[in-house]
């Protein structure tokens, strides 16, 4: 292997093709065989135009830290890869780093403008078929090798690589015919920070979070109200066995971050579902449980009012992004405007009520869906004509986003008969096919793509500036970003989270001012 890697730092091919097949671990239950930091590499196989392809498999695969020199530094070479994001996470915990990389599981998600409903769960062998007309039958699915083959891996593993190049040949100008390709490089250069986050894991104090478990058990035994019964239900099966199943031997949780699994661009997450963490207003106390170790300190930041910022943007809401220009509270300002008053007058309950009117009728929600929008989320009561009144006033208060909604619904003529496709601004696509047009979520992709594309940015350059102070990113939770940092530069970091965050969202949405508020905290429920 050494030498392999000499011969190839010497060759500096533009170009290589970079397959890495795991053994299929059945003693792991099925959602979690592709996991990088439990996977088990059977072979690894690098395919280098007019030069024999290697494949290393067995021991050899224990130590891949030669391959380093001729994967890395100045003039390294472009490793296609199908799925880099388990590919790179493997090869890191035996010592190899991939500096230039291409994914052709996110250009085929990418491409398939989220209309087939496979997320980022792509075989490479129907992409093969579809765009070089070949056929791979070595029968494997997701890169999993079962035992019966692993004597009989290496053409199987050759035959992959040697079609990686070929096939992102191919993908890349149809990134580029459907301008794509901005959004293909920030995804592909976004992994890097996902497997950092995924490794580094939150500290959890395990004992604490089970103590809680044990009292929601308890109560649940002489509970009698059917909502609080529901709602411990829902605590004892989502979070009860975590203590168990998912803190480590070093007290942390480590969860597994999925980039492209949504429709919007937005993360989703498993293994746990850290995003199913409850606030504290909901189950108090569980949040308190994830911590900063001793001698660290966590800087928790999110956007201020980010889709309501993004939707100003795109809709071109002179009134709205007016709002957010002054400084002025949008919720006030709405409230102002159903009650035509001041905004200096408004009052707490106004505010309340002007909240719930600009979440739930910035996405196409209707007055009937919105009063029960507002008595489950804020606790507000309304008839059907004060929620049509509602409705009214908001559009009155903001006729930009009364036109752009009009635009939008406009499309929903032609989606009867025909594909209608909406885009972010960095281009992420969402095409419905003929007579599957969703309003509300042809309202939705826009605004929360955008978002989570500027947020995206955010992280790439956060990873790189926080390694510099020795701090790390733990948690993304939609617009929320959890940091874990020295103590002694706990104010330092804090600064770097909040001016990176506006930066980079500022990049995707010049025309309004963007807000990140960062604080430092002990734990994940201190405010």
């Amino acid at each position: 292997m050494g030498a392999f890697g000499q011969r190839l730092a010497h060759v500096r091919p533009q170009a290589l093709g970079l397959a890495l097949l795991l053994a299929d671990a059945e003693e792991l239950p099925r959602d979690l065989r592709r996991d990088h930091r439990r996977a088990r590499p059977a072979a690894l196989a690098i395919a280098v135009k007019g030069a024999p392809t290697v494949v290393i498999s067995g021991e050899a695969l224990e130590d891949l830290s030669p391959l380093g020199p001729a994967l890395n530094g100045e003039g390294a070479p472009y490793a296609v890869i199908h799925d880099a994001h388990r590919t790179l996470g493997v090869l890191r915990r035996f010592g190899l780093e991939v500096q230039r990389f291409g994914c052709t599981l996110t250009a085929a998600t990418l491409l398939a403008e989220g209309a087939d409903g496979q997320r980022d769960d792509r075989e490479l062998a129907p992409l093969v078929q579809d765009h070089l007309g070949q056929e791979l039958t070595d029968g494997l699915r997701q890169g999993l090798v079962p035992s019966a083959l692993e004597r009989t891996i290496t053409p199987i593993a050759a035959a992959r690589a040697e079609l990686l190049v070929p096939l992102i040949r191919r993908l890349v100008p149809l990134l580029r015919e459907r301008r794509l390709a901005t959004i293909f490089e920030l995804e592909c250069n976004l992994i890097p920070a996902v497997l950092a986050m995924e490794n580094a894991g939150f500290a959890l104090d395990a004992r604490a979070l089970q103590r809680l478990v044990d009292a929601w058990r308890l109560e649940r035994k002489t509970a009698e109200e059917p909502k609080r019964i529901s709602r411990l239900d829902k605590l004892i099966s989502t979070l009860g066995y975590w203590p168990r199943d998912y803190v480590e031997l070093d007290g942390r949780i480590r969860c597994r971050l999925h980039p492209l699994a949504t429709d919007s661009g937005r993360f989703s997450c498993q293994s746990p579902n850290l995003q199913q963490v409850p606030a504290e207003h909901t189950a108090p106390g569980v949040r308190g449980c994830f911590v900063a170790p001793p001698g660290r300190r966590l800087v928790i930041a999110d956007y201020a009012q980010i889709e309501l910022r993004v939707a100003a943007h795109i809709a071109r809401c002179r009134t709205l992004r007016q709002v957010f220009v002054d400084g002025r509270d949008v919720h006030r300002a709405t409230a102002a405007g159903l009650a035509r008053k001041p905004e200096e007058e408004v009052t707490d309950r106004e505010r309340k009520l002007a909240k719930a009117i600009n979440f739930g009728f910035l996405f196409g929600m209707g007055a009937r869906r919105f009063r029960e929008y507002a008595a489950n989320s804020y606790g507000l009561e309304l008839d059907l004509r004060a929620a049509e009144a509602a409705r009214d006033a908001f559009f009155t208060t903001f006729p930009g986003i009364a036109a752009w909604h009009g635009k939008v619904g406009a499309l929903s003529q032609r989606a009867r008969s025909e594909d209608v496709t909406v885009h972010t601004i960095l281009g992420r696509r969402r095409r419905f096919p003929a007579g599957t047009f969703s309003f509300n979520s042809a309202l939705n992709i826009p605004v929360q793509g955008t978002a989570a594309e500027g947020f995206k940015l955010a992280m790439i350059d956060l990873h790189r500036e926080l390694q510099a102070i020795d701090g790390q990113g733990v948690l993304v939770i939609h617009d929320e970003y959890i940091a874990e940092v020295p103590e002694e530069r706990a104010e330092e970091a804090r600064g770097i989270v909040q001016r990176t965050m506006e930066a980079a969202m500022a990049r995707v949405i010049p025309s309004v001012p963007i807000v990140a508020e960062a604080h430092i905290a002990g734990s994940w429920a201190e405010k």
